[in-house]
C-alpha cells in the first residue's frame, strides 16, 4: 500500500504513478499495490486518485479529520487489514507518521521513500519534519531518492535500513505524449514546471527573464503549477511590465505536453531531491539549466548534459540562459546526451527492480 497525502499531482505523485505503472507491468504476478491517500477532511476525490483509478489501480481517498489525528489511527489500521497488506510505503511526513503506527498496529512492514526536505519557515511545518526526521529512525526500510538525502539520513538510520534507490520515470509516457500546440514558432520559450513555491526560487527566474528579454524580446516564460506564491509572482510580474513576456498556466493535469513546448527548461531551486520535472525534461530532448545544489547535480554535468548556475545568481542565470539561445547546436547535443542518461540510468523499469528486490527482503519472499 503506497501511502501519501497529496493535494496535487506533481513530483512525489508522478513518481508513485510511475513505480505502480512499472510494478505491474513487469512484476504483475509478485506484486499488487494499492493506493491511499490521506485527506484532511470530507472532499471531493483527489486528484491522484482520479488518475490512479484512471490507469488501472485500486486507489482511495482516506479522510483523517486533520493533518496528524491519531484518532484515524485504528480506522487506517482496519483499511490495512482488509486489503491484506503486507507493507506499507509511506511518501512524507504524514503518511510516515501514521502509517508507521498503523504498521504496528497490524504487524505489517512499514517503509518510507523521502523525496526531499524542504526550506520551510512555517514553524508548525518546521515541527512536522522533525518529527518526520524522527519517525524514520523506527522505520523497516528507509530508501532516498538521492545521494544527499542518503548522506543526510546516515547519522540517524541504521545502515541496515537504509538503500539509495534512484529516482526514476516513464520514459515511454514522456516520448509517446505529442507536444501542445506551440502559439508562435518565432518565441523562444523558456519554461518551469512545479510548485510556486519559496524554495524554488522562482523570482531569480523572473529577473532573469527580464534582463534577457531587454536583448531578446522573442524570449517568452511559461510557469506551469500553482502553489502560495503565484499571487505575489504574478504581481513582480506586473511590476516589472513583463505581463506580455512572461504566462502563468496553472496547475495541469497533463504538464508534459505543455513540456515538450519549451526551447529551454529552467530549474532554479534552492534545494532539490532529484527533482523528476528535470529528469522528464530530459526524457523528452528538452535542453536544461538548473541550479547548482547537489539533487541536481546528480542529473546535470555542466555543459555535458545541461548547465549549471549558483543558485540565486541571476546574471550567472542570463548568462546561462543566452549561452543556449545562441548556441543551439551544442544545447541540442547537450539534450540528447541528456535523455541517453536519464535511460541508462534512471528508467521507472530500473527503479522497480530495485523496490521489488525491498519488497521481496522485507516479507522474506
Amino acid at each position: 500500500m503506497h501511502l501519501i497525502g497529496s493535494t496535487g499531482v506533481y513530483g512525489a505523485e508522478r513518481w508513485i504513478l510511475a513505480l505502480m505503472k512499472a510494478l505491474q507491468t513487469f512484476y504483475i504476478d509478485q506484486v499488487h499495490c494499492t493506493l491511499l491517500n490521506l485527506i484532511d477532511g470530507h472532499d471531493e476525490r483527489s486528484a491522484i486518485v482520479k488518475i490512479a483509478i484512471q490507469r488501472g489501480f485500486d486507489a482511495y481517498d482516506f479522510e483523517t479529520g486533520g493533518k496528524l489525528n491519531p484518532l484515524s489511527v485504528p480506522r487506517l489500521a482496519s483499511k490495512v487489514r482488509s486489503h491484506s497488506v503486507q507493507i506499507i510505503h509511506a511518501h512524507g511526513y504524514k503518511s510516515d507518521v501514521m502509517g508507521l503506527l498503523a504498521g504496528r498496529i497490524t504487524g505489517c512492514k512499514v517503509m518510507t521513500t523521502p523525496h526531499g526536505w524542504s526550506l520551510r519557515t512555517d514553524k508548525k511545518e518546521q515541527l512536522y519534519e522533525i518529527l518526520d526526521r524522527h519517525t524514520l529512525r523506527y522505520m523497516d526500510m528507509v530508501c532516498p531518492l538521492s545521494q544527499d538525502l542518503e548522506h543526510g539520513l546516515k547519522p540517524i538510520i541504521s545502515p541496515s535500513s537504509l538503500k539509495l534507490i534512484p529516482n526514476g520515470v516513464d520514459i515511454d509516457e514522456v516520448r509517446a505524449l505529442p507536444p501542445a500546440k506551440k502559439s508562435n514558432l518565432r518565441q523562444y520559450t523558456i519554461g518551469y514546471v512545479g510548485r510556486l513555491i519559496k524554495s524554488k526560487d522562482l523570482i531569480t527566474l523572473i529577473a532573469a527573464v527580464r534582463d534577457i528579454c531587454i536583448k531578446q524580446p522573442c524570449v517568452r516564460l511559461t510557469l506551469i503549477g500553482d502553489g502560495p506564491q503565484k499571487f505575489s509572482l504574478e504581481q513582480i510580474t506586473i511590476e516589472w511590465c513583463l505581463k506580455d513576456n512572461i504566462t502563468f498556466l496553472g496547475y495541469q493535469l497533463k504538464a508534459i505536453p505543455f513540456l515538450k513546448t519549451f526551447d529551454l527548461f529552467v530549474l532554479p531551486s534552492l534545494t532539490e531531491g532529484i527533482p523528476r520535472c528535470v529528469m522528464e525534461a530530459m526524457a523528452a530532448n528538452i535542453p536544461v539549466v538548473v541550479s547548482n545544489i547537489p539533487g541536481n547535480r546528480a542529473l546535470v554535468s555542466h555543459l555535458e548534459t545541461g548547465l549549471l548556475f549558483e543558485p540565486g545568481n541571476t546574471h550567472e542565470l542570463v548568462k546561462m540562459i543566452e549561452y543556449m539561445i545562441e548556441h543551439p547546436n551544442q544545447a541540442r547535443a547537450m539534450a540528447s546526451r541528456a535523455a541517453k542518461k536519464i535511460e541508462d540510468k534512471y528508467s521507472s523499469r530500473r527503479m522497480a527492480e530495485n523496490y521489488i528486490a525491498v519488497y521481496r527482503n522485507l516479507t522474506k519472499l
